[in-house]
């Protein structure tokens, strides 16, 4: 803009040199006031160029302003959605970025990698984080709760180290889940061998040259079949529940009344009841009816009776059924030992037979509560248990 006027001004300059020549000195003064008049005309449209430059300049930096705000608000709120802790550690060791999870877990004010409490846990994750500058899986507990952190560097362009960003998985069901699996694993291994070892050292009596006595051939034949059609139920039993987890198994649903369906059951049962000197108490509103399939639903109560047969000497056992909405709950009680405390989180898995699972022969296959629990889940209920030891046990079922 500068050198346009500059221009002008020799323009002019010039004209005003001919003039000199050609004309009288008025001419001069009126070409010289014009140029002056251009000078001034240019100079304002310059101010208002510039006005106009620094008003768009001001435009743009707080729309720039509320972009940046606008962007941070939206990765606040999208890191706070992440329902794992999360943290980014600057090359300082500051949190400079957290969620409400980390902030959470993490409990203390603490600011930096340095200010955590150094009886903490985490404290070391973090500071293995930060100062190696690596990444890593590691896995460790904090609180009851199992987590998988994972720890990424943040590196720029010219690799040159930015701070790291962690975020912890909870992983606490699947620690369980594997914790499970190795128990099943190693019961099973149990219950398949107790009556494969009274087979084989049956078999090899009888099989020995000497061995002549046709009386306990006889027995031995009648308990080796005992033990087959108990590995027979196990397999089976392990059969049905596997199906019932994966939705295999079709229900055949029907309305029909509940006080009756109790009572065809306690009479079924009644003389193993009366050789076990319990009684029974039934307390069921005698037009109350549950949608569900029979059969499925008497196995399940069929396995509650017998645990409570086998648990309970003596006493009595006491079945409430009420309405709730379109809903129907169901207490099963009874004056057992009752189950510790530390043994309830176990009570459904499968071959659970309580403290002393290893020693009572109960002849059952040891999945009588996993299945009853798959088949109310499958019924879209739940099964649920209450114990205090020596004071019996309540089953719970809502359906």
């Amino acid at each position: 803009m500068r050198n346009v006027n500059r221009i002008n001004v020799i323009i002019f300059l010039f004209i005003a040199g001919i003039t000199l020549y050609y004309q009288n000195l008025i001419s001069i003064i009126v070409l010289i006031i014009a140029a002056i008049c251009m000078l001034a005309v240019n100079s304002l449209k310059q101010s208002d160029a510039v006005h106009s430059i620094r008003k768009h300049a001001e435009k743009e930096k707080k729309e720039a302003h509320y972009r940046a705000d606008d962007a941070t608000d939206k990765l606040v709120k999208l890191i706070n959605a992440i329902p794992s802790p999360l943290v980014y550690i600057n090359q300082r060791g500051d949190f400079e970025v957290s969620n409400q999870y980390f902030d959470q877990m993490l409990v203390s004010q603490a600011q930096n990698v340095y200010d955590v409490n150094i009886d903490s846990p985490i404290r070391q994750t973090l500071l293995d984080a930060f100062l190696n500058e690596q990444q890593f899986v590691r896995q460790f507990s904090y609180k009851d709760i199992d987590y998988q952190v994972l720890s990424i560097p943040l590196l720029t362009e010219t690799r040159r180290y930015h701070g790291c960003m962690l975020i912890f998985q909870d992983v606490t069901r699947v620690v369980e889940g594997e914790k499970m699996q190795k128990r099943f694993i190693a019961d099973a291994s149990h219950e398949l061998r107790t009556p494969i070892t009274s087979i084989k050292g049956m078999v090899e009596i009888m099989t020995r040259p000497d061995f002549d006595d046709d009386q306990t051939r006889t027995e031995f034949l009648d308990q080796t079949k005992k033990e087959v059609e108990r590995l027979d139920r196990i397999v089976e039993d392990l059969l049905l529940q596997s199906r019932l987890r994966a939705n295999q198994v079709y229900l055949e649903k029907t309305h029909f009344n509940l006080k009756q369906f109790f009572e065809g059951l306690i009479y079924d049962r009644r003389q193993a009841l009366h050789q076990h000197n319990i009684e029974v108490q039934l307390n069921c509103p005698s037009d109350l009816e549950i949608f569900a399939d029979q059969f499925r639903m008497s196995q399940v109560f069929l396995n509650l009776f017998n645990n409570a047969i086998n648990y309970a000497h003596g006493g009595c056992i006491r079945i409430v059924c009420t309405a709730e909405g379109r809903r129907v709950k169901i207490d099963f009680s009874d004056d057992g030992d009752g189950i510790s405390e530390n043994l309830l989180p176990h009570i459904f898995e499968r071959f659970y037979r309580g403290e002393d699972s290893r020693t009572r022969d109960t002849g059952g296959s040891g999945l009588g509560l996993a299945i009853s629990k798959s088949i109310i889940e499958a019924h879209r209920g739940q099964l649920s248990v209450t114990s205090q030891k020596g004071k019996g046990t309540t089953f719970t079922i809502n359906i």
